[in-house]
């Protein structure tokens, strides 16, 4: 009987031993997150962002400060919004559209279609569709006008090394998803990285947002430098007469460390925050709400909203 009775405690000790081992592996991995779309509707703050456990990304959803499910986060939507996901498990960046009849349309950007073939193509409701062009390159953003997509992205060349390949990037282009791509300007100085946002406000104008080593952004083919410190510009939006891009800058000249999130007001500079970025924006009035996250690093981001300037953080 005690050989049996000391069996038995060995193994519940070892249970023990691996519980506690597994406990410890979880509280051990990275957790960092951001928030990335906002929007302000009928009193409600909603937030769209993203958590990483340990390499596992996945989109979150807050609804006036507290953690939701996409299905209410989508009930306190208007009907015409945008807004951002998570990039997924096959690197694909994700966008969901609450459509002008209340329905949701999903739409993915895939970073990695030119190592496949030189045409670029976006998916629509899982639904592959490609550009009617010859031109080489990448969609890396949407936006959306009258309920239809329009993208922004970068022409290049593909450069094949045993059987994979490569895009060398050259120029930013504006592309409605009928006519041809639209190139746009680059200035004088500086390295165009990417376009990282776009925004139709009426039938003749279109904002895209980019990364030149500095923020900057166009204006139809005007071009518009924002700051000349390395910064970001992440979102655009229009209200009334008033042009708003959301980013960041960095006072150190660095592109990952320490950055300070801050929004430009018809090109006038508002920091928010030291050690902190921006991503999305919404005005609601004459209320400035702005999402993001503070940390110096992405290891240690954490979720959070800025409204007129006093921020207020997010559950992970």
């Amino acid at each position: 009987m005690n050989q049996i009775y000391i069996s038995r405690l060995l193994a519940l000790s070892f249970i023990l031993f691996l519980f506690v081992s597994c406990k410890k592996s979880e509280d051990n991995q990275e957790r960092f997150s951001n928030g990335l779309s906002i929007i302000v509707h009928e009193g409600h703050v909603a937030i769209s962002g993203y958590r990483s456990l340990g390499r596992e990304p996945g989109t979150f959803y807050w609804l006036d400060g507290v953690k939701t499910s996409q299905t209410k986060f989508d009930q306190h939507l208007p009907k015409g919004t945008l807004y951002r996901k998570a990039i997924d498990d096959q690197g694909k960046i994700n966008y969901e559209y609450k459509n002008q009849i209340g329905g949701n349309d999903s739409y993915q950007l895939d970073q990695g279609s030119y190592l496949l073939d030189t045409v670029m193509y976006y998916y629509q409701n899982s639904v592959r569709l490609k550009m009617e062009s010859d031109s080489v390159g990448v969609l890396r953003t949407i936006g959306i006008y009258k309920d239809k997509p329009i993208f922004a992205g970068m022409f290049g060349k593909v450069s094949k090394v045993s059987g994979s390949g490569s895009l060398a990037i050259s120029k930013p282009f504006f592309w409605d998803g009928v006519s041809e791509p639209l190139a746009l300007p680059l200035p004088n100085k500086g390295i165009f990285k990417e376009v990282t946002a776009i925004f139709q406000s009426n039938e003749n104008t279109v904002y895209v947002g980019g990364n030149c080593g500095f923020p900057v952004y166009w204006k139809n083919q005007e071009l518009v430098i924002l700051d000349d410190r390395y910064g970001e510009v992440l979102q655009i939006t229009q209200s009334k007469n008033d042009i708003y891009a959301v980013g960041l800058i960095n006072k150190y000249q660095s592109n990952s460390t320490r950055h300070t999130a801050c929004y430009w007001k018809n090109g006038t500079l508002y920091e928010l925050e030291d050690n902190a970025q921006a991503s999305g924006i919404y005005i609601d009035g004459e209320d400035v709400y702005v999402t993001g996250s503070t940390g110096d690093v992405p290891v240690n981001y954490k979720p959070c909203y800025w409204k007129n300037g006093v921020r207020v953080d997010l559950p992970i």
